[in-house]
Parts: structure tokens; sequence; C-alpha cells
């Protein structure tokens, strides 16, 4: 993966250049999925027959349920990921607040561009597993909640710093790659618990391990997203074409190209140092390489 798609400029670079009081991607999410969830308690309507109480119209309308997904409301896929369950606010306190926690630190070397996409194409992943696993198992029932899209955030902060320690509780200290861990055995051992014929419980088990996966996979084959985006973007032929340039010293230009390709080897190499080892083991020189290519590959821009 590249470094021109990425900044590792100091985080208040971001804070900086963000509009409305310098909020990032991150704080967007939250404080989109929290308006949400006000609306959730208050636009409502009468249960019916099997639905006691009142129902939210946001869950009938965007939550992840399976057999209307297949009929074509494919936007279910993304947009349960911004819904939590209205009678117990933790559910989206829990998700927002482990969110915060990896989101600001994944920010210091990703752009925040690339992150929006990874969040909303977790969310994706995590949906088809849980519609795929939901129909092996004959359990079809609707979904809601960022928690998917939030374990897929967590393994990808896991495989970056894995030594980073945590305190679970303000009590237990763990390090990042053993909460992801435990966390992912907490999710497969329901899911073979219903392999054996057991009935699933209030939790969607399936779409955490989705965001889990999708996550390890984006980290070990080091996808882009960005260049992948941009790869599918039609260009406006009502656009004014730039003009030719001539180039008059093509030696000077080639050699400028290779050192520039040499660069860029160099620092994934240093990435893919970070994602097997963790950003501490990098030594002064190296942190000083990623900083300087930032700066040079933002100007070149």
């Amino acid at each position: 993966m590249g470094l021109e798609n990425r900044d590792y400029a100091r985080r208040q670079d971001h804070y900086s250049s963000s509009p409305f009081r310098g909020l990032t991607v991150v704080g967007w999410i939250i404080a989109f999925s929290a308006a949400v969830f006000v609306l959730q308690c208050v636009w409502t309507r009468p249960g019916g027959e099997f639905e006691p109480g009142r129902v939210s119209l946001l869950d009938d309308w965007f939550s992840l349920d399976p057999w209307k997904v297949v009929q074509g409301q494919i936007w279910r896929l993304t947009t349960y990921d911004f819904l939590h369950d209205r009678t117990s606010i933790w559910h989206l306190v829990f998700n927002m607040y482990l969110l915060y926690l990896t989101g600001r630190r994944l920010l210091d070397v990703y752009t925040e561009k690339e992150f929006l996409l990874f969040y909303l194409l977790s969310g994706v992943a995590s949906g088809l597993v849980y519609l795929g696993w939901g129909f092996l198992m004959g359990d079809v029932r609707p979904a809601i909640g960022a928690s998917g899209a939030v374990c897929a955030v967590m393994v990808w902060y896991a495989m970056l710093w894995p030594n980073d320690r945590w305190t679970v509780f303000y009590i237990i200290p763990v390090t990042a790659m053993q909460l992801a861990v435990v966390s992912a055995i907490m999710d497969i051992y329901p899911m073979l618990l219903q392999l054996g014929g057991n009935q699933g419980g209030g939790v969607a088990h399936a779409a955490h391990f989705g965001g889990m996966l999708f996550g390890f996979l984006y980290v070990k084959r080091r996808w882009n997203l960005e260049q992948l985006f941009d790869r599918f973007q039609f260009s406006n032929p009502l656009k004014r074409r730039p003009k030719l340039r001539v180039v008059n010293d093509w030696e000077e230009d080639r050699r400028s190209s290779q050192d520039e390709a040499h660069l860029q080897e160099r620092l994934d190499a240093l990435l893919a140092k970070i994602s097997q080892h963790g950003q501490a083991s990098l030594t002064a020189s190296e942190r000083e390489e990623l900083y300087e290519a930032s700066r040079y590959f933002r100007n070149r821009r």
C-alpha cells in the first residue's frame, strides 16, 4: 500500500484541517450515530401483533433485515451500522467509546478518507457474513449496531500496535492483540454452539466475526481502499485537460521517478514492520523517514 494515500503527520494536523472545530471523521461517525439514536428513541410507531410496545421507524427502514436485503433493499447492508438498541444506551456508548479509542490512533497513520471507506466497507462485510450465517442456520432476524465495523477497527488497530496496553474495566491490563483474540473467541464459540444445534442469542456474533475477518484481511493483504475507490471513478468529459508539458531533460525525470519508487518501497517495508511488530519497533531514524516522506507526498499532491 503506497504512502501517497496516507498521512503520517501528527494528530493535530487532522484537527486543524477539519471543519467545525476540528471534528475528525471518527468524531463525525460518533456524532451522527448519536443523532440517529435520538431519532430512534422519539420517532416510533405502535407495535404490531408480534411487536410489543412501540417500534422505531428507522429500525423499520434501515435495519439489516435479511429477507428485505435479498429482495433488493441493499442499502440496509450499511445503514444498520448507524442504528443501536434504543432500549439500552450502553449498546451505543460501548461501540462509540471503542471506536474513539482505536480510531483516533489510526488517524495518525491513515487518511480520513481511507478510514471512512474502511468503516463503511467493514460494515458491509459484517452484514454479508451475518446474512450468510443467518440463512445457513435458519435465523434471519433483523440486526442493528456498529459492533461489526467497530470489531474490524479494533483488529486493524491490534495488528498495527499489538503490544499497546489497555486496561479492561480500569482493572485488568491486557495488550491490544490479547483483547482482539479474546473478543474473537467470545464470538466464535457461540457460532460453534449454533453449529451443534443451539439457538442463537440476542447478539449478532456472525457480524462481529465478519468485521474481524475484514480487518485481518485488510492489514494482511495491505489493501488500499482509496486507490481502489479512485480506480472506479469516471472522468468528467467536460473537465479541461491539463496542457501537455514538454520535458527537456527526460533523464532527470527518469531518475526522479526511480527515487520516488525506491522511497515508496522503503515506506511499504516500514509499514509491514509496524504491522508485524507494532509502531514501537521503529527506530528514531525510521520514524523520521515516515514523517519526511509524508511531508514530501503531501507537497507533491
